[in-house]
């Protein structure tokens, strides 16, 4: 039986969670072999809150707003709203795939584009207070009439301002002053100035302790161009502030840690499939990783102030995830991180994708296995460094805009 998710109707924020998991796992950068994307996400989301991995450019927060206020002021009815939406975020990406830059919805896709950028943009929108509108954005399709009729009954003081202006909002009200009067027709992923300012002030407002807010103001992370793998690997990784710096250094740990890991599934893998060219390349990298491992610090890391920093800031991460980590250490440690022969290690790892996937594990099921390409869960973990650094340049150079 094919895995599936449930969540309470009345649970938005839940589900909300589970739409964003399920597309992530259509994303190969992003699946989760041996069930540590908790422990990933709790990281991703105190450093850099509110990124996800399949966006592109930091201007879509923008005009993704722009576009459904626009449908908002020619109050379109809520059963036509979906699928305006649609086809005006379709005409944008027609209009910037005429462009050369980087980064745009639809490009190869066209009108067949399944994913759109109010969809991908959608939680982090609320996460930086750019939305401010609380519920799905199916919700908000839904209740968009609703939302107009509460507008309507907003009151005046005698000094012409709205006696409850957040009634009936959905968006931050900077938003329409942001906006360029000719919008969408001159669109581009290029920030302003004005419009930097306004999202860096946000990413200051709503998560003023993350590591993307502390970057987004220091003028030396700005004025370089830092061109660096992993956040742990930044010229001011010294400069950092204490927390972050801390949660990097075990952001860091852990991902070394799981690399290995990842070497033993695939290898384990090769192994039962009979993949023997494949077994040997994945003993050699497994090897390499071993006689790094020790450099790394992972026998000195101090794995309870790691789940202290980790469980329970926005993900709660379950005991056997939390055992499945500690046993891996712990035959680390044992081996002296030699494990390319520790039948403990492959016992480890295949316990563990059995307990995850069942009955489809690719240990026990022939056809889960032969779907398998051969290589998974090996790109390291830097918990979305790739997309807040080009944020972060799309930032800097909306900053130095005229």
């Amino acid at each position: 039986m094919p895995s599936s998710l449930t969540w309470l109707d009345h649970d938005t924020a839940a589900r909300e969670r589970s739409h964003r998991l399920l597309e992530m796992f259509k994303e190969s950068d992003t699946r989760d072999e041996l069930g540590i994307g908790a422990i990933r996400d709790s990281i991703a989301d105190q450093l850099f809150p509110g990124t996800s991995v399949i966006q592109t450019r930091l201007r879509y927060a923008l005009m993704v707003p722009w576009l459904l206020m626009q449908l908002e002021h020619r109050l379109e009815s809520s059963a036509k709203f979906p699928k305006v939406a649609r086809q005006a975020e379709l005409d944008l990406s027609r209009l910037l795939s005429t462009t050369d830059e980087k980064g745009v919805f639809g490009r190869s896709a066209g009108d067949q584009l399944k994913r759109l950028a109010s969809s991908v943009y959608w939680a982090g929108m609320g996460s930086w207070g750019i939305r401010v509108y609380h519920g799905s954005q199916q919700e908000y399709f839904r209740q968009v009439e609703a939302i107009y009729a509460a507008r309507a009954r907003r009151q005046r003081k005698d000094d012409g301002d709205w006696l409850d202006p957040h009634r009936g909002m959905t968006w931050h009200p900077a938003l329409g002053q942001l906006m360029p009067e000719d919008f969408p027709d001159h669109a581009q992923l290029e920030l302003s100035r004005d419009e930097s300012l306004f999202l860096r002030e946000q990413w200051k407002k709503t998560h003023p302790e993350s590591l993307l807010a502390w970057l987004a103001f220091d003028a030396k992370s700005l004025d370089s161009n830092v061109m660096v793998d992993a956040p742990w690997l930044h010229p001011r990784q010294e400069q950092f502030p204490v927390p972050m710096k801390t949660l990097v250094e075990h952001g860091r740990q852990f991902s070394a840690l799981i690399a290995g890991a990842a070497l033993v599934y695939n290898l384990r893998l090769c192994e039962v499939d009979g993949r023997q060219e494949s077994v040997e390349q994945y003993k050699q990298d497994l090897k390499e990783w071993s006689d790094r491992w020790i450099s790394t610090g992972l026998n000195s890391w101090k794995v309870e102030d790691f789940w202290a920093s980790v469980d329970g800031k926005g993900h709660s991460i379950s005991s056997r995830t939390r055992s499945f980590v500690g046993e891996w250490l712990r035959i680390l440690k044992e081996t002296g991180g030699q494990v390319v022969g520790s039948s403990s290690a492959r016992a480890l790892i295949e316990r563990r994708e059995q307990n995850m996937k069942g009955a489809r594990s690719r240990f026990t099921n022939h056809a889960a296995r032969k779907q398998w390409g051969g290589a998974s869960g090996l790109v390291p973990l830097t918990y979305r460094w790739g997309i807040t650094s080009v944020f972060l340049d799309d930032l800097a150079a909306g900053l130095e805009a005229a």
